[in-house]
């Protein structure tokens, strides 16, 4: 298939601590080339990208129940009428919790399943190139 890809760009609210709060761009992408996963960006100053890759199964689970156990974690967040999408980052390298819009990303995520359906990633990857990929290192 080897579409484009589908972007995101919204603004989320970084919590700094209780009474510091910031708003940030925040930029989502998913591509057929990585069918399980959702990539997820974010400026934290110019010239510092922080970037995560994390399974699109996960964002998935996320907007409805809290989900992850590891690095990272989503849930969503207060009523259902004015529902919050929270996610939470953890490295060695530090700690980021965001908050934002749960319609735009549920809306956006049901288009990455129009792309490729829940349980038909498998027929988008190119195991023979990603073997050579692999092997060639």
């Amino acid at each position: 298939m080897d579409l484009p890809g589908l972007e995101l760009k919204i603004r989320m609210t970084l919590v700094a601590g209780p009474d510091m709060r910031v708003f940030i761009p925040v930029r989502l992408y998913y591509t057929d080339s990585d069918p399980y996963a959702v990539q997820f960006s974010f400026d934290v100053t110019p010239d510092e990208v922080v970037r995560w890759t994390f399974a699109r199964d996960l964002l998935d689970q996320g907007l409805i129940a809290p989900a992850g156990i590891g690095d990272v974690k989503i849930t969503p967040i207060g009523p259902h009428r004015n529902r919050c999408l929270g996610i939470e980052l953890e490295s060695p390298d530090g700690y980021a919790r965001l908050e934002g819009p749960i319609a735009a990303v549920k809306a956006w995520l049901a288009k990455t399943f129009e792309v490729v359906p829940a349980g038909r990633e498998s027929e988008s990857v190119d195991i023979d190139s990603f073997l050579d990929k692999l092997l060639s290192h």
